[in-house]
Formats: structure tokens, C-alpha cells, sequence
């Protein structure tokens, strides 16, 4: 006659136990994948409140957050997004914050 075990046949392994609590992601790992993200411009215009018509015409004439080419495709990074956004943060309406040289074509 077998014997009965004290463990319960459904419990999981130590082993699978610590290979399941290091398999979550991280915190600090979440924030450089959000980082690292790239976005679409319906994404970009989404939150900044603007058209993705608006965005085409930044592209066009320079300003604007930094963006990417893939192939025929348009994206944004999130941290150069938020590096673009720092750079329009002002003091006052007076502080015309760094003036970009124009570009001579």
C-alpha cells in the first residue's frame, strides 16, 4: 500500500517558486523600457493636445519634438519627447528661452 506524502501534489516547487518572483519585471526596469518606448504620432498628439496635422507641419519646418524615420514611419521617443517638452518649459512670458538659429538652406 502506498504511502501518503505530508506535501500536497499541486504545490509548487521552491525552485519554480524563485524562478517566478525573479521573472517579474523590475521597477527601475519599467521606467527605462518606458524611456527607450517609441510612440506614434496619434500618441504624441494625443498627449499634447494636439492634431496630428499640427505635428506634420512641426515636422515640416523643423520645430517640434525629435522624431524617428522607420522605413515610412513616423515615431517618437518618449524620452526625447520629454526632453522637447523641458526645453518649452518658460519662467515667464517674457523669458523667450533659448532662441534656435535659423536654418539657411
Amino acid at each position: 500500500m502506498p504511502t501518503l506524502s505530508s506535501k500536497p501534489t499541486n504545490s509548487i516547487s521552491p525552485a519554480t517558486q524563485r524562478r517566478s518572483a525573479s521573472s517579474s519585471p523590475h521597477p527601475r526596469h519599467e521606467a527605462i523600457d518606458e524611456e527607450a518606448r517609441l510612440i506614434t504620432e496619434s500618441q504624441v498628439a494625443d498627449r499634447l493636445t494636439l492634431s496630428v496635422k499640427t505635428l506634420r507641419n512641426w515636422r515640416l519646418t523643423g520645430y517640434g519634438p525629435p522624431h524617428l524615420k522607420v522605413g515610412r514611419l513616423v515615431r517618437y521617443s518618449v524620452s526625447g519627447l520629454k526632453v522637447w517638452l523641458k526645453s518649452c518649459e518658460r519662467a515667464s512670458t517674457s523669458d523667450r528661452g533659448t532662441i534656435r538659429k535659423s536654418r539657411v538652406t
